[in-house]
């Protein structure tokens, strides 16, 4: 069978299962210091390096084998909305008047999973990538500063 594969195999449990406690765990824009937690948790598992950002964000860093100035971002949303939850699945909102409404969750739960695929290929990696887990995103303008951080942008203010 195929490593790739049978990697992606192995994941795919613990990920359904996080993108299951994301969504059961939501957190409002700049408030996200559970779901925070938890992708540092996953990524240091995985040996990736990560940096907190913006508050309740997070940057992790892949190196590929060359070319490391030549970099890649790739991006997920982290935040809920404030509305309550109208379904009922076992892993439903626990915090009330928060949902995950627009996908989030499984946002980062493929960022999540796309991280540890990447950590597990970096020797044939081209390039720098940046998986960004953006806070705020919702109404927030959490890309912003999440921009800045990574030297994408500079916005002087008059």
């Amino acid at each position: 069978m195929n490593a790739n594969l049978s990697r992606a195999q192995q994941a795919f449990k613990e990920l359904v299962t996080l993108r299951r406690d994301f969504h059961a765990h939501p957190e409002l824009s700049w408030k996200e210091r559970r779901t925070q937690q938890k992708i540092l948790e996953y990524l240091d598992k995985w040996g990736i390096p990560a940096v907190v950002s913006t508050g309740t964000g997070v940057i992790a860093t892949l190196e590929g084998a060359r070319n490391k100035d030549v970099v890649l971002g790739i991006r997920a949303d982290i935040d809920a909305l404030p509305l309550t939850e109208a379904a009922h699945p076992p892993y439903v909102s626990q915090n009330q008047g928060c949902m995950h409404a627009c996908g989030h969750d499984g946002h980062q739960a493929v960022l999540m999973g796309l991280a540890t695929w990447l950590a597990a290929n970096k020797d044939q990696l081209c390039g720098t990538v940046k998986l960004i887990f953006e806070p705020g995103e919702e109404g927030s303008r959490g890309g912003r500063p999440i921009a800045e951080s990574l030297s994408l942008i500079h916005i002087s203010e008059p």
